[in-house]
């Protein structure tokens, strides 16, 4: 009986001694995880610096993705102004506020708002009258 007890304690030791090895590989395993997450959050924070601050423009690589970058946030900013177009509203430039866009003022801050010129739709035809005028009179008028 005394060597199955020995045996017993000798195997509630190692069960306890695997859960320490366990809960600290799991620590350590933690840990790494977090040290990456920052190493990439320098990454990304050295590729906003290089491409803001245009380091080393004569890299292809470089300035291809600085373009790729370019284009993104113009597209960003594209989908923004559709979404405050479907809203009604503008942003106001001097706090950022959401102001309908029926409003002279940011009711946040006071700043007159200013609304941007409209668009002529992409399927309005724009005729000027002065080149049809002068186009009629050759017509009839013909130099010799």
């Amino acid at each position: 009986m005394a060597d199955w007890s020995e045996k017993l304690s000798q195997i509630a030791q190692d069960t306890i001694s695997k859960s320490k090895e366990v809960a600290e590989v799991a620590k350590l395993n933690l840990e790494i995880s977090t040290l990456n997450q920052k190493i990439r959050e320098i990454h990304t924070q050295v590729g906003a610096y290089v491409l803001e601050m245009k380091l080393c423009p004569e890299d292809e690589k470089l300035a291809e993705w600085a373009g790729k970058a370019a284009d993104l946030r113009a597209e960003i900013e594209s989908n923004q102004s559709r979404i405050h177009d479907l809203k009604g509203i503008i942003i106001c430039p001097g706090c950022g506020a959401a102001v309908p866009n029926t409003s002279r003022f940011c009711a946040r801050c006071g700043r007159a708002m200013v609304k941007k010129a409209a668009e002529p739709e992409a399927d309005e035809e724009i005729i000027d009258t002065d080149y049809i005028e002068k186009d009629i009179e050759e017509e009839s008028h013909p130099q010799e």
